[in-house]
This record gives structure tokens, C-alpha cells and sequence, in this order.
């Protein structure tokens, strides 16, 4: 059987070859020619951006911090803090599979006790789910362990040490309330802060000096650019940027007295305070019970825990924030109001049989003598106390006259101290009451603000500076902690003058409160030394419970209510001395102490002439 052949199908293949021939040639062609626009898109034109890029990759800056500014006591350069290295090991838990067995070698090369062991491991066991970041398996290793994990640490590659300074308080507790204490950033904190950055490890002041001085403190920060691999290893610096020394604070609080008023509190709650009259720097700022601020600082070892729930609130600032009635010790006060308004003269006089009534067949207001202190003038009423003598001139006088001068005096606001979380205490008038418990005003309130009872209150601060206020003739300092900051001395700052109507009446209120301790029949005179430093003050017991039975004496129904230690009476003292040139103000409250003249005023006695023996040392 004869086959045709198709003559045509060569050519038409040839065709269909060239065609498919063309496509390749051309997809070859286009793919080069944009690979060709690639390398010159990165060679030439785009060059500069990809060449930054690829030096940022490699090229880093970081920041350098510089380290704490220091604390000192101002008149001996004594240091109040340090920073101290410390050296830990921090483990990266991505670099390693078996946990467990890496600790144990670690231990063992190491030399770490079996308290720190299991520490170890239970840090591990609270990261156990963490892959990413870094775990602090190990702190404040001492110079030997250290010294042993240089020596292996090649074998723990997942494990690199880490330097850091650490806020070291020399003193411990001594001056934990002015110092404060430094805590881990918070998240609002790093965000607001503009003008400086903080690294998300840092540690911040959280309360007095150390937060009030917390720019000055921390300084400025450096920068340095290094080169580094691509597994991020530093291979060389290529420029620096010194950060800027933090200055250094010099603290007014005298150490010696401080120690002497801690040593009298005995761990008593309550509070001292004491300032130089003429300048307002503070010579002792005591609260107590106080704290160690190291265990905050994880400078030393100690239980946040135990300190947080410790029902005698140690990190409560009493010597700031404390409220407390100031009970008799206002009454040289209202004495002085009651003679520059001339309600009364230093010649009027009242009998004080030993209570006092707003009329008759009304309530009686006892004093604390059961049979008076018969006739009583201003004098004899503030050296004796007499609570009747007060509760009469409260009567004469409004509160609103009451509470207008005991301002000028720094009562019910702030004083301006460099430090937060000052209290303002309470000066009430008729607005206060209504405002603040939904009450008119009575003239019984205003009897009871007669003794320094009812509804005002005070910080120790504040009568520091109200008593000092009386020292000087009327001038009045802003209480300060800070004398210098760098090369920088603190100038004293007058916030006014009070001028009264007669200005005798200063020295005639000075003379009772010295007389207070000088007179046999002083509330204080339990302190007089004849020849010894001449000392002006007052007494006051402050109550925390009424006592409002008048079938019982004053005596038996205090019987019954001291049982329980928390409703005995507050022991106060303010006092300045050496008279007539006085240098240093007190006051001291001692929390449910009972009597201002036995407790709270030998403290202050002591603290006033150890004052004056190191002041003539120092001439």
C-alpha cells in the first residue's frame, strides 16, 4: 500500500521551532534585562539607602548611664550612700535544652550554697515557660564565685555575667524616711519622660530624697556607637559620648543627733523633728517605726513582705504625714491671739474651778486637774496648762479668728519641704465642717480647738516650724533637708514675717514656755537643771478617746480606757532653745506615751544640749 507523505510538516515544524525559539529568547532577554536594572537599582542608583541600611544592621548606638549621684551629710562630707557592683549571671533559656543539668554543673563549678541552688531553681521553675529574653538566674555573687565562673564560663555559653551598680544606704535605717528608697521604673513613668530615657531595667526614687531629687540625681545620659557581628558581638567602639556626672547632695540632717533621737524613740511609734529656727534646714527627721532601705535597693537581703504587712506601718512618714491633735502645745498660740486682739490681757484673770460650761446646766468641759488651778492668768495657764482658762478664751474668740492666725503660724497646709508626701494636717472653720462632714459649726467645737482637741490636727513638721516661728519673733523659714546640690549652696529661703500689734507680746510668750520648765509648778519642770541650757517649751497629751462620763472623774474613766494600750493619750513636746539665742527647734511626739513632760520632753531636752556641746566644738 502506497504512503503519501505531508512534504509540508518539515517546514511547519522549523516554523514552530523558531516561534518557541523567539519566546525563550525573549523571556531570557527580559529576565536579564531586569536583573541587569536590579544590580544597577542597587549599585548606582539606590546605593546610599542600601548601604545605610546594611551599616545599621552592623553599626549600633547605645546608651551609657551614668551612675547615681551620692548623698552626704553636709557639715562632716560624710557619705549617706554609695553604689556598689553587683555581678550576677543571667541565662538565656533559648540557647540551651536541659535546664536542670546546666544548674547543677553550673553549682557545681561555681560553688553556690544550697539556699542559692534551690533559689535558682526555683527561678527556672517560674520562667520554665519562658523562651525568649533573659532570666537573672543568680545576684550579688560574691568576688570568689565570680572569679570561678570567669574561669569556666567558656562551658556555659547560654550564661553571660552581668556588672550593675546598686543604691547602697551606709546607715541602714538611720535615715530611711528623708533618704527614700529606689524601685524598678514603671511603665507611666519611662513614657512621660521626655528629657531623659530611661532603660526598661532602671530603678527610679520612689520616695524622699531619692524621688524629690530625681533629675539631679541621675544625671545625663552618654551614648556610644560600637561595630558589631552578626550574632550581635561587639567588635569595635567607633565613637563615645560621655554621659554627664550626676551631682552629688549634701543633706542639713545632723548624724549624730539623728542616732541620739532614734536611740531615745526606742522603736516607740511616733516621731522628731528638729530645725534651725533661723535657716529652716532640719537637723533630725525621725519616724517610727523606720525601714531598711537597702531591701528595697536589693542592696541587702531582708522580706519586703514582712515590712509591707507590719501593723506598725514602717514606711509611713509620721515626722511629714502624721495627724495628730496637737493638744495643750497649741495653747501658747492661741494665748498670743488672745492678747494681740486684745480679747483678753495678760492681767485678766478666770477662776478655774475645773470645768468650764458655755451656760449654765449645759455640758461641762473638764479640764485634766479634777479641783482647777483656782485663779488663773495667761502666765500661770499656759506654765500649769489650764484647759478651763483655754476653753474660755476659745469661747470669746470665732474661729474664724482661730483659724486665720494659726495659718500664719503653718497650720492646715504644707510647709514646702523638699520632699513629697508632706501632710497638711486639718485647720477647721465652718466651711471645713460643712464640706467635710455635713455640719454647722457649734461654739463647743470651737471650746474643744481651745485645749488643741476636736477636730484639728497637726504634723510634727508643722509644729517645728510653728514653734520656730515663735523663736524668731515671727519670721518664717522654709523647712529644707538639702543644703547643697553640686557646687551649688542652698540659700535659706524667709517665706514672710508676722507682725503682731505688740511686738513685747513675743518675749512674754517665750517667758512662759520657759517657765513651763523654770517654775515648780511647770508641766515640765521635771527638766529643769539649774545652770544648763535654758530651754523654752510646752507640754500637751493629745487624746484619742473622749471621755465624756461626768459621773467619773477624769482619772477613773482614763482607767478604764488605758487598758487598751491604743487608746492611751499622745505624749507631745515643742521646744527651742538655748534662750535667748536659739538655734534649734523640737518637737516630739511619742504615739500612746501618755505624758508630754516624762516621755516626749527629756527626748527633746537631750537632743538640745547635744546640739549645743557640738556647736561649740565646731566654733
Amino acid at each position: 500500500m502506497l504512503q503519501i507523505l505531508d512534504l509540508a510538516s518539515p517546514e511547519k515544524n522549523l516554523r514552530r521551532l523558531k516561534r518557541r525559539s523567539t519566546f525563550i529568547f525573549i523571556s531570557i532577554f527580559l529576565i536579564s534585562l531586569i536583573g541587569i536594572a536590579q544590580i544597577l537599582n542597587l549599585t548606582v542608583f539606590n546605593k546610599q539607602n542600601y548601604i545605610t541600611v546594611s551599616e545599621n544592621n552592623r553599626i549600633i548606638t547605645t546608651p551609657i548611664y551614668p551612675s547615681r549621684g551620692l548623698i552626704k551629710i553636709a557639715n562632716t562630707g560624710e557619705l549617706v550612700t554609695e553604689n556598689i557592683v553587683s555581678n550576677s549571671l543571667v541565662f538565656s533559656p533559648k540557647k540551651i535544652n536541659n535546664q536542670t543539668a546546666l544548674l547543677k554543673e553550673l553549682s557545681s563549678k561555681i560553688g553556690l550554697s544550697k539556699e542559692e541552688s534551690l533559689r535558682s531553681e526555683r527561678i527556672l521553675k517560674k520562667n520554665s515557660k519562658k523562651i525568649n529574653g533573659k532570666i537573672t538566674l543568680i545576684e550579688d555573687l560574691s568576688s570568689q564565685q565570680v572569679a570561678k565562673f570567669l574561669l569556666s564560663k567558656n562551658q556555659f555559653p547560654s550564661i553571660v555575667l552581668k556588672s550593675e551598680l546598686k543604691r547602697f544606704v551606709l546607715d541602714d535605717h538611720l535615715f530611711s524616711h528623708a533618704l527614700g528608697y529606689l524601685g524598678p521604673i514603671s511603665k507611666e513613668v519611662r513614657q512621660d519622660s521626655e528629657d531623659y530615657k530611661y532603660s526598661f531595667e532602671a530603678k527610679v526614687g520612689k520616695s524622699g530624697i531619692e524621688k524629690s531629687y530625681e533629675k539631679t540625681l541621675r544625671g545625663e545620659i552618654g551614648h556610644k556607637t560600637v561595630e558589631v557581628d552578626v550574632y550581635g558581638n561587639e567588635i569595635r567602639e567607633l565613637s563615645r559620648t560621655k554621659p554627664i556626672k550626676a551631682e552629688d547632695i549634701n543633706i542639713s540632717l545632723d548624724k549624730e543627733l539623728q542616732q541620739l533621737a532614734r536611740n531615745m524613740m526606742a522603736g516607740r511609734k511616733g516621731a522628731i523633728v528638729a530645725m534651725d529656727p533661723n535657716t529652716g534646714f532640719i537637723k533630725v527627721l525621725l519616724s517610727s517605726p523606720d525601714f531598711n532601705p537597702n531591701v528595697f535597693n536589693k542592696s541587702s537581703s531582708g522580706s519586703l513582705k514582712s515590712m509591707a504587712f507590719n501593723k506598725d506601718a514602717p514606711f509611713f512618714n509620721r515626722a511629714i504625714s502624721g495627724n495628730y491633735p496637737p493638744a495643750s502645745t497649741l495653747k501658747p498660740f492661741l494665748g498670743l491671739l488672745g492678747v494681740d486682739s486684745q480679747v483678753i490681757s495678760w492681767d485678766t484673770k478666770i477662776q478655774d474651778n475645773g470645768f468650764f460650761q458655755i451656760k449654765e446646766g449645759g455640758r461641762k468641759y473638764r479640764g485634766w486637774k479634777e479641783d482647777g488651778h483656782g485663779e488663773v492668768q495667761l502666765k500661770k495657764a499656759i506654765v500649769e496648762s489650764s484647759d478651763v482658762f483655754f476653753y474660755e478664751l476659745a469661747a470669746k474668740l470665732t474661729i474664724k479668728k482661730i483659724s486665720d492666725f494659726l495659718t500664719l503660724f503653718g497650720f492646715g497646709k504644707p510647709s514646702g519641704l523638699d520632699i513629697f508626701e508632706e501632710g497638711s494636717g486639718v485647720l477647721p472653720n465652718r466651711n471645713w465642717k460643712l464640706g467635710a462632714i455635713g455640719e454647722s459649726w457649734y461654739v463647743g467645737d470651737t471650746v474643744n480647738i481651745g485645749i488643741g482637741q476636736g477636730y484639728i490636727t497637726s504634723t510634727p513638721l508643722q509644729l517645728a516650724l510653728a514653734v520656730s516661728i515663735i523663736a524668731t519673733r515671727g519670721k518664717a523659714y522654709k523647712p529644707k533637708i538639702v543644703e547643697q546640690i553640686g557646687e551649688t549652696t542652698v540659700i535659706p529661703e524667709l517665706l514672710y514675717e508676722l507682725e503682731i500689734n505688740e511686738k513685747q507680746n513675743w518675749k512674754k510668750i517665750e517667758d512662759s514656755m520657759m517657765s513651763v520648765i523654770s517654775s515648780w509648778n511647770g508641766t515640765a519642770h521635771n527638766l529643769f537643771e539649774d545652770r544648763k541650757v535654758v530651754i523654752a517649751g510646752k507640754t500637751g497629751t493629745a487624746q484619742i478617746q473622749s471621755l465624756m462620763a461626768e459621773d467619773l472623774t477624769v482619772q477613773e474613766e482614763y482607767k478604764t480606757v488605758r487598758k487598751d494600750k491604743k487608746n492611751r493619750d499622745h505624749a507631745l513636746f515643742v521646744s527651742y532653745g538655748p534662750v535667748p539665742s536659739p538655734n534649734l527647734s523640737v518637737v516630739v511626739i511619742i504615739e500612746n506615751g501618755e505624758s508630754g513632760s516624762r516621755v516626749a520632753a527629756p527626748i527633746a531636752k537631750a537632743m538640745i544640749e547635744k546640739y549645743q556641746e557640738n556647736f561649740k566644738k565646731n566654733e
